[in-house]
């Protein structure tokens, strides 16, 4: 990806941010982090700005499935009328329709290989390519200490866990935290969450407010002893943290994928198998960190009724 965005070096380029929740702030403040030290002049622009002859990237993420119509309407929007457009890294899933009346303008990337294969073989004519999430550009320890953020976010940050009924003192006591998500994409309704974190902080508005909530965001999950999770970019947040989670999947196996093709070379991140038998992956060597915490309270319940008797025979 550096390689390619160092084509665009001292050019001007539109960008349309991918909407959704505070995985996508971080997905837009890594995009604009990796375009700034390609050098590149970027503007950030919504579905009705001027695109006759210009260069448009459209932000990465999870758009253009099924579910969801937004980067499907952002892609009409400007497919017409710009010179070049750029999707950065996506999860695809049908949409054939709409991928057929792209052509040599257009270069796709992927994140992950289903969503590759899907696209060379419905369109041919679309420059698609695979890679890594743009969230990965993002250098954790330099956001997180960025004075600037920790004064402007702090309160952001303590309001909005505050409204959540939580706070980060109670998140980094507990020896597992659930970022689990409440939402239509949600494959495991029995699992209860201790926070939708991506939730929290949602809304890609625009991108000082956006870097703001990814700053709140990560500093959350920096919080967290031990995570598990069926949000994708809290996983890649806990990679880049080198903070121990286990990856759940979600309802059309995004996570699946992007764990077998990024996540699973990183030690911290595992994958919870019983949400699936299919991935790609090597089995883990450890045990799920929910069986574990069973395990630990098992052992607490027997240590506690032991120290009952003990007192009641005193």
């Amino acid at each position: 990806m550096e390689r390619f965005l160092a084509e665009f070096s001292g050019r001007k380029v539109l960008l349309i941010p991918n909407e959704g929740n505070g995985g996508d702030c971080l997905i837009l403040a890594s995009t604009i982090a990796a375009m700034s030290k390609a050098s590149i002049d970027v503007q950030v622009v919504d579905d009705g700005a001027d695109f006759k002859n210009q260069t448009v990237f459209l932000g990465g993420g999870g758009n253009l499935v099924g579910i969801y119509g937004g980067m499907r309407r952002s892609i009409k929007a400007c497919r017409d009328q710009a010179a070049r457009i750029v999707l950065l890294p996506h999860t695809v899933r049908a949409n054939e329709k709409l991928l057929k009346s792209l052509d040599g303008r257009t270069t796709i990337w992927c994140r992950d290989k289903r969503s590759f294969d899907h696209v060379s073989h419905t369109n041919p004519k679309i420059d698609c390519r695979l890679t890594h999430d743009m969230a990965f550009h993002c250098d954790v320890e330099d956001f997180l200490s960025d004075p600037e953020f920790n004064a402007l976010g702090s309160p952001l940050l303590d309001a909005s866990l505050r409204r959540a009924g939580v706070s980060l003192d109670q998140l980094s006591r507990l020896p597992l935290v659930r970022f689990m998500r409440t939402d239509k994409e949600s494959a495991a309704s029995r699992m209860d969450s201790d926070l939708d974190v991506s939730k929290v902080f949602t809304g890609v508005a625009d991108v000082e407010t956006s870097k703001l909530r990814a700053w709140c965001f990560l500093k959350t999950i920096s919080a967290a002893r031990q995570v598990t999770t069926d949000r994708l970019h809290v996983a890649i947040a806990c990679a880049l943290l080198r903070k121990e989670c286990e990856l759940v999947d979600n309802s059309y196996s995004k996570n699946r994928e992007i764990y077998a093709f990024s996540l699973e070379r990183f030690p911290s991140i595992s994958f919870w198998r019983t949400a699936g038998p299919k991935i790609a992956d090597r089995p883990s060597g450890k045990k799920p960190l929910l069986a574990r915490l069973d395990k630990y309270r098992r052992r607490l319940t027997r240590y506690c009724a032991l120290a009952d008797a003990q007192s009641a025979s005193a």
